[in-house]
């Protein structure tokens, strides 16, 4: 008996001297490397290649909307927090893999299936489910791998070999960036007061037909490992304010307004009493707009302005500059559904695509931009690579394009661009290196219409980001706006985004204002008739629409965020069109806030 608790207290003993377990800083990224362990140790079907590369993402997120329509809540919704966990499996190698090909057979299989899309995993920290989650993700993203390479195979097997072949995925130095973990506090309820109060400006104007005030918010972390020894954890955090307002003119046009503004919180926005002046200002504007002329199909010299710059190059000019590849399908018909025309900037690495004075870079480092913070900015992006200063343009010539993981001929290297699903800017900052005043600008553009003999001109200061007005509800105005932003009838011109606020400026300085104009025909060539820019500059961000999954190894869930610092530019030559759109008929009856 006395060996016994002899025995049982020099246990005890030994228990309470040994070390307390270490508590892990990142829960969740030691369950992804444990379940990535071992898949790399025991993943492989009979005669089959084992997985070359593997990673895991998680986000941990919950957010906030608010859609506020005349003073009225119309939704109010908070998600609840969520671990979505998305995987990507790749076998063969870092030339030839699984990814970046499109199969129109029929697939394998619905567990094959399971691994392409975000799956829930456990809020506590449940590692049994959540390791089961995450194996069963990784068998089926495994499964689907490997039939995929096989028929990639089978189908290169009808084409000629490429004598200079791009590798599917560059070779990179991992990195850690492990940040804190963020616990959401969301205020988006705190706004609504606010909100109301902006989207109630618009019951003092019945000529505008719809208008909304919408409030987003998402806060969490993101986690990511993969096989190579890159792991991330850092926030996410993303948050905005955005007006849309309709009318149509007496003739039935239809004519939309809108702003933005975005931050990584909340308190990055700009005041409530900012936002509501800023609203009023937007309806009284649209109110007026009925009455505008409307303006008349021009080509030649144009001044465009302020915002208007800024989102023209977000719309006609950034996209350039991004690099971006096909993936490789398995037929002929689907061939010709899948192609997608090559980044036009790709073979004119070093030739010069804009006036010698001008200079292109994308800073996603830059956190702030004069008193502003710069909603664009990252530290690293969604493959894991450090985010990296690139200058674009060099005294006119082009120097490189964006890239993330997905090579593409002459740029095999990530330059930490991949975001979204592909690769995409971040900061992206247009400047002049003999920048006039705004003042001068203006000048030099008057004398411009004088010598060429111009009756009148246009200075263009709004437009339309399609994307960034759309209305939350689809409605007949939003049709009509839409159809202003695809493809021409005449002659398949690509018509560039619909001018909001212009004004048809006489060679004296006599301004009046206009409607119903769009960019037309804005083409990479229509940037080397720049003339001259102003040394103010303009910051606007957007949301980026997602790249393609099958062509990059990001995992992003979500849209990437772009800030475009952008001059005033005059254009030596660019078209304008009026509007090609058939108006609408007014509505029969009157509005009801009409009295």
């Amino acid at each position: 008996m006395r060996q016994a608790m002899r025995i049982g207290l020099l246990v005890a003993v030994c228990v309470s001297l040994a070390p307390a377990p270490q508590a892990q800083p990142y829960p969740i990224l030691q369950a992804m490397q444990e379940e990535m362990t071992r898949a790399l140790d025991q993943l492989r079907l009979p005669n089959e290649p084992a997985p070359y590369y593997i990673a895991y993402a998680v986000d941990e997120s919950s957010g906030t909307r608010v859609l506020t329509k005349l003073g009225s809540v119309v939704t109010d919704a908070s998600s609840r927090p969520s671990r979505i966990f998305r995987v990507d499996v790749r076998v063969g190698d870092y030339n030839l893999d699984s990814s970046r090909f499109i199969s129109y057979d029929r697939d394998p299989g619905v567990m094959s299936m399971y691994g392409q899309f975000g799956v829930p995993i456990p809020l506590d920290d449940n590692y049994i489910e959540m390791k089961r989650q995450m194996w069963l993700a990784t068998d089926g993203a495994y499964k689907r791998a490997v039939q995929l390479l096989a028929k990639k195979k089978a189908a290169a097997q009808g084409r000629a070999a490429d004598p200079d072949p791009i590798p599917d995925l560059s070779r990179e130095k991992p990195t850690e960036t492990l940040g804190p973990v963020v616990a959401p506090s969301l205020k988006g309820r705190a706004w609504i007061e606010d909100l109301k109060q902006m989207s109630a400006v618009f019951l003092k104007y019945p000529d505008i037909d719809s208008s909304e005030v919408d409030l987003s918010e998402s806060q969490g972390t993101h986690y990511f490992l993969n096989s190579e020894g890159f792991k991330v954890v850092q926030p996410i955090r993303t948050a905005g304010v955005r007006v849309v307002a309709d009318t149509q003119a007496a003739d039935g046009m239809v004519l939309r307004d809108f702003f933005t503004a975005y931050g990584t919180k909340l308190d990055d926005l700009p005041p409530a009493a900012e936002l509501l002046a800023r609203t009023e200002k937007l309806a009284a504007g649209l109110a007026a707009q009925r009455g505008a002329a409307t303006g008349e199909d021009f080509t030649g010299p144009v001044l465009v302005e302020g915002q208007a710059a800024s989102v023209l190059l977000g719309q006609a000019f950034v996209p350039l500059f991004v690099s971006s590849r096909a993936p490789e399908v398995d037929n002929p018909q689907a061939a010709a559904m899948a192609r997608f025309q090559a980044p036009p900037f790709l073979t004119r690495i070093g030739s010069r695509i804009l006036p010698e004075s001008f200079s292109i870079k994308d800073t996603p480092l830059l956190q702030r931009f004069g008193d502003a913070l710069v909603p664009g900015s990252y530290t690293v992006d969604d493959d894991g690579v450090p985010a990296k200063d690139v200058t674009l343009v060099q005294d006119g010539r082009l120097m490189t394009l964006l890239v993330g993981r997905t090579p593409q001929k002459g740029l095999l290297q990530s330059n930490g661009h991949g975001r979204g699903g592909g690769a995409q800017a971040g900061v992206f900052q247009m400047e002049s290196a003999r920048g006039l005043s705004a003042a001068e600008l203006k000048t030099k553009y008057l004398e411009m219409l004088k010598t060429q003999g111009r009756a009148f001109g246009y200075i263009v200061r709004a437009v339309l980001d399609p994307n960034e007005s759309r209305p939350s509800a689809v409605d007949p105005l939003d049709a009509a706006m839409a159809s202003m932003a695809m493809i021409s009838g005449q002659g398949g011109t690509r018509i560039g985004p619909p001018i909001v606020h212009a004004v048809k400026v006489l060679p004296d300085g006599t301004e009046q204002p206009v409607r119903g104009l769009t960019f037309a025909n804005v083409q990479h060539t229509t940037f080397r008739t720049i003339v001259e820019a102003s040394k103010e500059r303009t910051m606007y961000t957007y949301r980026a629409a997602p790249g393609s999954s099958a062509g990059s190894s990001s995992l992003s869930s979500g849209v990437a965020s772009v800030s475009v610092v952008a001059p005033d530019l005059l254009f030596e030559e660019i078209e304008i069109q009026r509007a090609r759109d058939a108006p609408l008929k007014p509505p029969v009856v009157p509005s009801p806030l009409k009295k």
